[in-house]
């Protein structure tokens, strides 16, 4: 009769094949073939963040930039393209960038921010007046009219030269000197020599010649005292001749400014017009000074280099053109180095290797070219740029842009043009994943002040007949972008089975749309393979195969641990009952591929005070949450069996043939049910895997990983051989997650494997050993034959014999207990015990 009722009490928790798999009805689809559906690109179940994404794109107050949070595959990017290309991006207020010359500090070139198309015109106007410059002045200065104005003025200034010369000479000849040219290396000059014999001779020789009697006394003084002042004569008839050598050039500069100034503020006055801007007015009134200033460097040919000094105010450097140009730019940047994102400063090399720059070697970057606009980039691609993201939170924050030369972030910067910072107006889009934007909000301060809003990408939506058809729609959108062959309803509806296993749950479905596209195009190719190119829809079968064929290509890892079962390298019992042993089922990631697969957890319970040893934890190979799931079955022991005595047992727990870490709580039922095994010295099935978390109430909480642990304890025994009693014990709350494949339910539908489905410690006790879990019925305890009772009896029996062999132990010690000697006296003194202690000694004796 217990046997039947032990029966009966199992039946009840087995599960159905019909409760193992949640299956989609075609029929309900709505469509025979994804041909009937429209192709219209759309997100499917990211209604929350494509709120968040809108509110970004539309609010353009300083700092609402946008964090876009999410797995990989959910279409993060896509869903940022198709919201940009679905928004109104018109703008009229677009704004060119370019750099010009500072004729003040040529190190500080100007920012000029002009109207859309406008500083491409600047910089051709430019080149226009240049070519102008160079081409009007040298026929200017070759012109007939300009040659007799500047033969009148040359001729003017050679005769007052030759005034100034010929009376210089006259005074000089008067007195008996000479003006002669003096030869000093490569230069020479007019010096006074006085006459000796109609003969200029040096005034230096003047003492040599009157020693030797060829000049009279009385000619040597009247020589000496009148050269001090015909020299000083002549240094000032040298400073009016070089008066007159500036003067000459002076006005011959202004008639070459008069001859070329209507031409050039003609042309200036035209720019200024076409450009109205207060800045280019500024700068077009410094070029014209520069100009007319400077005219000898156009009239002839010059060095390279010494030219291109020359016309480097009339180069303009653009660096964005919005030519053109009616809606705001979206960059997308893919490779986010400092470079890239915000420009540089280039260099030229000389003829001599030296390098220098200027205002023409500034180039833009992404943040530049998306300036009224948008700008797309990865979170994990800038930090692995070095300085990128300060930057970028330095650019953000104030909305300004100061263009660096790369080799001004060294330690030991070069030295380099500054440029004037560029206003921004800009949103930034930012790629990324729930972890980093939390790291990022706790730790960075900055980071909540430029990104306030966060668009959090879901992995799964609500399974209805709404979002299924969404999936059609998906499929039939890449049947039609990549040339795939129509897909059957019955292929759509297994397309959706596997988003819901992917899910995890039977109500959602994943929204990991590059891992269903993925699935989409592997269908196809099989449906090709079968069908050849004849246009056949995609089927079930081929939906299954291509996931069948995935699971085997990841699945290298799966085989060879499968393999050690088969080979009994991993010890394992698939049937019959032991005592303190159970099998337990864990869950494997090795990043492409999932799977399940069983593990031995056996335990040893002795007379003791140490409690429960974890043996992995005493072996540095325990996760904290597995530490915790070991707690938590400590505190259930103390609920269920301490509340009339304490708990005296030392107990180990230990994962068999495990030598990597274990973690999760996913075992804990596993090892509570094999410690109670142990104590109550009852065995449990083997034939029967086991999966669940507890609390300390002793109720069986949910797990991950269901369908793969429950698929990979099947693979083993089938493997071994069914016994048509081999099963999976799992929790009651994991039922709506369960989607298995189709050869599991087949087996459990034909009765080879069973499922059953727990609440509580108490179920599932029931389930593997076959005994009714047990009431306490005070004052009496516990029903007597009880799981429960046994365990309670066990506790006591192992509480009793610590009792018995501590009370041995004191009674041992008390019979051995040493009397201390008092301490020898010193030698002059003889030993006087006292005659009582004697006397008791001697009783003592006695008794």
């Amino acid at each position: 009769m217990a046997t039947k009722r032990a029966a009966s009490s199992i039946s009840r928790l087995e599960l159905r094949a019909r409760d193992l798999r949640w299956r989609c009805e075609p029929n309900g689809l709505g469509f025979d073939t994804t041909a009937e559906l429209e192709t219209r690109r759309n997100i499917i179940g990211q209604d929350r963040a494509l709120q968040a994404i809108r509110l970004g794109l539309t609010l353009r107050s300083p700092g609402y930039n946008i964090f876009v949070s999410g797995l990989t595959g959910v279409g993060k990017l896509t869903a940022i393209r198709s919201e940009l290309e679905g928004m109104d991006l018109s703008r009229s207020d677009l704004k060119d960038i370019c750099y010009v010359h500072n004729f003040h500090d040529p190190d500080s070139p100007v920012c000029l921010m002009l109207k859309r198309g406008q500083a491409i015109v600047l910089k051709n106007r430019l080149l226009d007046l240049l070519r102008t410059v160079t081409e009007v002045l040298p026929v200017a200065i070759q012109s007939e009219p300009f040659k007799r104005k500047q033969a009148t003025i040359a001729d003017d200034i050679k005769r007052r030269r030759d005034e100034l010369q010929r009376a210089l000479e006259h005074d000089v000849a008067k007195q008996g000197f000479s003006v002669v040219e003096m030869d000093f290396g490569n230069y020479s000059r007019p010096e006074i020599v006085p006459l000796v014999a109609n003969e200029p001779v040096p005034i230096e020789r003047l003492p040599s010649l009157l020693a030797q009697g060829k000049i009279p006394q009385g000619d040597y003084d009247r020589i000496q005292g009148a050269y001090p002042s015909l020299s000083r004569r002549l240094d000032d008839t040298m400073v009016q001749l070089r008066e007159l050598q500036r003067e000459l050039d002076h006005r011959t500069a202004e008639l070459e400014k008069s001859q070329l100034a209507p031409v050039i503020d003609d042309a200036l006055g035209r720019i200024g017009e076409e450009i109205k801007h207060e800045k280019v007015q500024a700068f077009l009134s410094k070029l014209r000074y520069y100009i007319l200033d400077h005219l000898p460097l156009f009239a002839v040919p010059r060095p390279e280099a010494e030219r291109r000094r020359a016309v480097l105010p009339f180069r303009v450097n653009v660096l964005v053109d919005n030519t053109g140009r009616t809606e705001a730019p979206v960059v997308i940047e893919t490779s986010p180095n400092y470079t890239n994102v915000f420009g540089v400063i280039e260099r030229f090399a000389g003829p001599d290797g030296d390098a220098s720059t200027d205002h023409t070697a500034i180039r833009g970057g992404s943040l530049l070219n998306a300036n009224g606009g948008f700008l797309v980039l990865n979170l994990v691609d800038i930090f692995e740029e070095p300085m990128v993201w300060s930057a970028l939170k330095r650019a953000l924050k104030s909305q300004r842009h100061a263009i660096r030369g790369f080799d001004s972030l060294l330690i030991m910067p070069i030295s380099s043009i500054k440029p004037e910072p560029i206003e921004l107006d800009i949103k930034v889009i930012l790629i990324g994943d729930a972890w980093s934007y939390h790291m990022l909000y706790d730790w960075d301060e900055d980071f909540r002040t430029i990104f306030k809003v966060k668009a959090d990408f879901d992995t799964v939506m609500e399974n209805n007949p709404v979002n299924r058809k969404k999936y059609g729609k998906f499929v039939r959108m890449m049947c039609a972008t990549e040339k795939l062959p129509d897909f059957h309803k019955s292929a759509v509806a297994a397309v959706i089975e596997e988003g819901v296993r992917w899910a995890g749950r039977r109500d959602k479905i994943s929204t990991r749309f590059s891992d269903v596209g993925d699935l989409v195009r592997e269908s196809a190719h099989w449906a090709r393979r079968k069908n050849g190119k004849n246009g056949k829809a995609v089927l079930a079968e081929h939906v299954l195969t291509a996931v069948k064929e995935r699971r085997r290509r990841t699945g290298l890892v799966e085989d060879r641990m499968q393999e050690l079962y088969e080979d009994g390298v991993i010890l394992l019992d698939l049937d019959g009952s032991k005592i303190g042993q159970v099998n337990a089922l864990a869950v494997y990631d090795v990043g492409d591929h999932v799977f399940g697969r069983p593990s031995r957890i056996t335990a040893e319970t002795g007379v003791g005070r140490t409690g429960v040893i974890n043996i992995e934890r005493e072996s540095d190979m325990s996760g904290r949450i597995h530490n915790k799931g070991m707690l938590i079955l400590e505190g259930y022991l103390r609920r269920m069996y301490a509340q009339d005595k304490p708990i005296t047992v030392s107990a180990s727990l230990c994962f068999e043939q495990g030598y990597g870490v274990v973690d999760g709580d996913s075992a804990s039922c596993a090892e509570m049910y094999a410690l109670l095994s142990s104590l109550a010295f009852v065995a449990l099935r083997q034939d029967i895997a086991v999966t669940g978390s507890m609390n300390q109430k002793g109720e069986v909480q949910p797990i991950g990983g269901v369908n793969e642990k429950i698929e990979g304890f099947f693979d083993v025994c089938r493997a071994k051989g069914l016994t048509k009693k081999q099963g999976v014990m799992i929790p009651a709350i994991n039922v709506p997650d369960l989607m298995l494949r189709h050869d599991v339910v087949e087996a459990v539908n034909k009765k080879h494997f069973h499922i059953y489905a727990v609440s509580s410690i108490d179920e599932g006790i029931e389930v593997l050993s076959g005994k009714p879990a047990g009431r306490w019925l005070p004052p009496r305890g516990f029903q007597s034959g009880t799981m429960h009772y046994l365990v309670d009896q066990g506790l006591r029996h192992f509480h009793d014999r610590l009792r018995d062999a501590e009370d041995g132990v004191a009674e041992v010690e008390k019979k051995t207990k040493v009397v201390e000697k008092p301490a020898a006296p010193e030698k002059d003194v003889p030993p006087q015990p006292p005659k009582k202690k004697r006397k008791d000694k001697a009783k003592a004796r006695r008794r």
